[in-house]
């Protein structure tokens, strides 16, 4: 692979697709530095001032706190972000520890939910698994209220040592029945219907105050303190001890890392790559950052059994498409230079990320609503023919506007002149490249062809004619294998 493909293939699986700017820095910096850029996020500055509370407020209305417009808020902030792998990350936690807002029902809940989520992506896993456990939409979709000594939740210390950390085989029902002792005495409160007043006051004390409608609660009255014996381990056993003792455990190191490499490189990983990944879990007590350097450091993640070989999820799909035709820059353009979190986001935001929150659900993947408990199943399950059909109707965004050719038609259009394109066949290689597709000749031909029917480099000179080729070539593309292949 040349450098360019290199930088591709680290932003398709790290993020989700790079555009054009993105690929000229990572050429210009190098592979290692766009390495520690996407890796160590931490020291990037994100660019986004763009807060959730924005898709709240109405102009004539109340705030409305759906879950829905959190949605579109997030799907938002993977278009425009400079930070690509912490929203994957957040995204690869959301299935890991899935809650849905089906059972939930409650924006702010969910929203405290991805926060947890985001701020502990890249750390140490227990960090997150703690993060997690203690959420309160995660407490409310496991029925966990409140969990009392002579009434322990086992449903709770079920899931968390099934999905969240060992897996199925790894423990015994001595173990659920011991690690719900210790979980007795957690609970959450959720008080916004005990505050005074209507929404609108409520929301403005949750920013004066930065003070959440729920929150984890302890109370150790209602904790179990007798000795435990959970994985081997015995003492005075609570539950942040519990979490430690199931992320130290050997099953919950392989179990992470095997997730993490089937997530970001291909599935069923060789036992080799388990055994490394397993030691680097293992030397540096979970750390994320660490494995998911070690995930781009091992030579499996450059092979030809990863390269475009793992399937894109909607997500991928749908976002990668739009920011390369320039949608995040867009949208965030919408939006007032002096905004504040009180300031509505622009009615034509909501709009535009309501239409690609919508293909996204409708090929599968809806965002804060995870089929159930174990998430969604990644990779191949994502191809039905149901699924495949809803991929081939997406085109992207902004082609067309309300005065002609939008900003994607004139994003392509710009980036196939970059290109010097002066044929058919080069406009078409063009278009491919700027979606960083590899496609065969049989596909490019049949590209080309249409491109030379519609007009050839005649479009280049007349936006709204390239925004009706730049549309069918869409259609092309997305109707070629090898555009859902990452």
């Amino acid at each position: 692979m040349t450098l360019r493909e290199k930088i591709a293939h680290l932003y398709r699986r790290l993020g989700f697709g790079a555009t054009p700017a993105e690929l000229d820095e990572g050429v210009r910096v190098g592979l290692k530095e766009t390495v520690h850029r996407l890796i160590d996020f931490d020291k990037v500055d994100e660019q986004f001032p763009i807060s959730p509370l924005e898709f709240s407020f109405r102009e004539k209305d109340e705030p409305d706190l759906s879950t829905y417009r959190y949605r579109l808020w997030w799907i938002m902030r993977m278009l425009a972000t400079k930070r690509p792998l912490q929203e994957r990350l957040t995204l690869f936690w959301h299935n890991h520890f899935a809650v849905s807002d089906a059972k939930v029902e409650d924006g702010p809940m969910m929203l405290n939910y991805l926060d947890a989520l985001r701020t502990n992506a890249c750390g140490p896993f227990l960090n997150v698994l703690t993060a997690a456990s203690k959420d309160p939409a995660m407490m409310r979709y496991l029925d966990m209220q409140r969990s009392m000594r002579g009434h322990p939740n086992e449903n709770f210390a079920r899931e968390v040592m099934e999905l969240f950390t060992l897996g199925i085989g790894n423990y015994t029902e001595a173990d659920v029945k011991e690690a719900s002792r210790a979980f007795t005495g957690w609970g959450y409160i959720h008080i916004f219907w005990e505050l005074p007043g209507n929404t609108t006051s409520k929301v403005d004390e949750w920013v004066a105050y930065g003070r959440p409608f729920s929150s984890f609660t302890l109370m150790p009255a209602m904790h179990d303190p007798t000795p435990k014996k959970l994985l081997g381990v015995t003492g005075q056993i609570d539950g942040d001890k519990a979490l430690e003792i199931m992320a130290k455990h050997p099953a919950t190191e392989r179990r992470i890392c095997k997730k993490l490499w089937e997530h970001f490189a291909y599935e069923n990983p060789e036992p080799a790559v388990l055994d490394r990944l397993s030691g680097v879990y293992r030397h540096t007590n979970g750390n994320i950052n660490a494995i998911m350097h070690a995930i781009v450091d091992a030579p499996e993640f450059w092979g030809d059994k990863c390269v475009r070989k793992l399937v894109k999820s909607p997500v991928d799909l749908c976002v990668a498409v739009a920011r390369q035709m320039g949608a995040g820059e867009h949208l965030v353009s919408f939006r007032a230079k002096n905004a504040t979190e009180r300031t509505p986001i622009p009615q034509p935001v909501l709009d535009n990320l309501w239409g690609i929150s919508d293909r996204m659900e409708r090929a599968g993947l809806s965002i804060f609503y995870p089929p159930d408990v174990s998430g969604w199943r990644w990779g191949k399950s994502w191809i039905s023919s149901a699924a495949m059909l809803e991929r081939y109707r997406y085109r992207g965004m902004f082609i067309w506007g309300s005065k002609g050719a939008d900003v994607g038609t004139k994003t392509t259009l710009a980036f196939i002149k970059s290109r010097q394109a002066e044929g058919s066949d080069a406009i078409a290689n063009a278009l491919i490249e700027l979606f960083d597709l590899d496609l065969p000749d049989t596909a490019r031909s049949v590209i080309a062809a249409d491109i030379h029917k519609r007009g050839g480099p005649k479009l280049l000179a007349n936006e709204n004619a390239w925004a009706g080729a730049l549309d069918h070539a869409l259609m092309l593309m997305m109707a070629a294998p090898e555009t859902h292949m990452a």
